[in-house]
């Protein structure tokens, strides 16, 4: 099985292609930073990480051919980017340790986001309970895959 929590793997070229926090210009008007990506240390070659694929492709849909914002930080809109992020510029860029630190922050993110939940369960806050409620499903898949 796929480890989506995975961050490294072997390019086509035979490469080491590792994390690595990515802007990418859509429509050459709009910056998207952030953006969590595979690049080979060989060949240069980079992807999406297959955990923010598809929250990459509906914002692209989103933003349409004619795009209204001309910078944001993906960070914003997916979950586990905006953790990997957070740990990325906490241990400087140091991949090495990465991984080990983005399951702490996970862990760390998921109490806060549960935390957050009882609250608005107390506040009958239902749109910031299904809020919550989204983001805490979007980190699941991350954690799950570790311990599976």
């Amino acid at each position: 099985m796929y480890n989506e929590g995975q961050l490294h793997q072997t390019c086509r070229c035979g490469g080491e292609m590792i994390i690595h926090m990515h802007t990418l210009i859509y429509k050459g008007k709009v910056k998207i930073t952030n953006v969590p990506v595979f690049m080979c240390q060989s060949c240069f070659q980079y992807k999406p990480h297959p955990a923010v694929k598809n929250d990459l492709s509906r914002l692209i849909q989103e933003l349409g051919g004619n795009p209204k914002r001309s910078r944001f930080s993906f960070t914003e809109h997916n979950e586990w980017a905006s953790v990997v992020n957070d740990t990325f510029n906490d241990n400087g860029g140091r991949v090495e340790v990465l991984e080990q630190a983005v399951q702490q922050a996970l862990s760390e993110r998921i109490d806060l986001l549960l935390d957050l939940f009882r609250i608005a369960s107390e506040a009958a806050d239902k749109k910031w309970m299904e809020e919550l409620e989204d983001r805490l499903l979007r980190l699941v898949p991350h954690t799950v895959s570790r311990i599976v």
